[in-house]
C-alpha cells in the first residue's frame, strides 16, 4: 500500500464510520418508535379490557358484546402485527450495529497504520539528522586534525 493513499483511505475509513453511526441512529430511533407503538397498542388493549369487565358487569346486549369482542380480536391482530415490525426493527438495528462496529474497527486498523507510518518516517529522520551530525563532527575532527598537523 502506498503511503500516499493511506490519507485517503482513512478519511474514507471516517466517512463510513460517520455514515454507519447515523444510520445506526436513525434505527435506533425507529426501534424505539416501534415498541412505543407496541407499548401504546398493548395499554389500548388492556384498558378497552377492562371497559368490557365494566360493561358485562353492569350488563350487555349480545350486539354490543359482539363488537367488543370484535375490536378486542382487532387490537390483538394489531399488536400481533407490532411485534412484527419491533421484531424486525430490532434485526435491522443489530444488523447496523455490527455494519458500524466493523467499519470502527476498520478506522482503528488505518489510524494504526498511519501511526506507524508517521513513526517510521519520523525515525527515518532522526536517522538522516543523526548522520548529518555525524557528519559534521567528522569533517570538524578532520580539519582540526588537518590543521593542528599542518601547524
Amino acid at each position: 500500500m502506498a503511503p500516499s493513499s493511506l490519507p485517503f483511505l482513512l478519511e474514507l475509513a471516517q466517512q463510513q464510520t460517520d455514515s454507519s453511526a447515523k444510520k445506526l441512529g436513525q434505527l435506533n430511533a425507529i426501534q424505539m418508535e416501534t415498541e412505543k407503538k407496541l407499548q401504546l397498542l398493548v395499554q389500548y388493549r388492556q384498558s378497552y379490557q377492562a371497559h368490557l369487565q365494566n360493561a358485562r358487569a353492569r350488563g350487555v346486549d349480545q350486539a354490543e358484546l359482539l363488537n367488543f369482542m370484535a375490536f378486542m380480536t382487532k387490537l390483538d391482530k394489531a399488536i400481533a402485527e407490532q411485534k412484527q415490525v419491533v421484531v424486525h426493527a430490532q434485526n435491522n438495528r443489530a444488523a447496523a450495529n455490527n455494519d458500524y462496529l466493523a467499519h470502527q474497527r476498520k478506522l482503528k486498523s488505518f489510524e494504526t497504520l498511519v501511526q506507524r507510518q508517521r513513526a517510521a518516517e519520523n525515525k527515518k529522520q532522526l536517522k538522516s539528522e543523526q548522520k548529518l551530525q555525524d557528519e559534521f563532527a567528522s569533517n570538524a575532527y578532520h580539519r582540526k586534525s588537518s590543521a593542528s598537523n599542518e601547524s
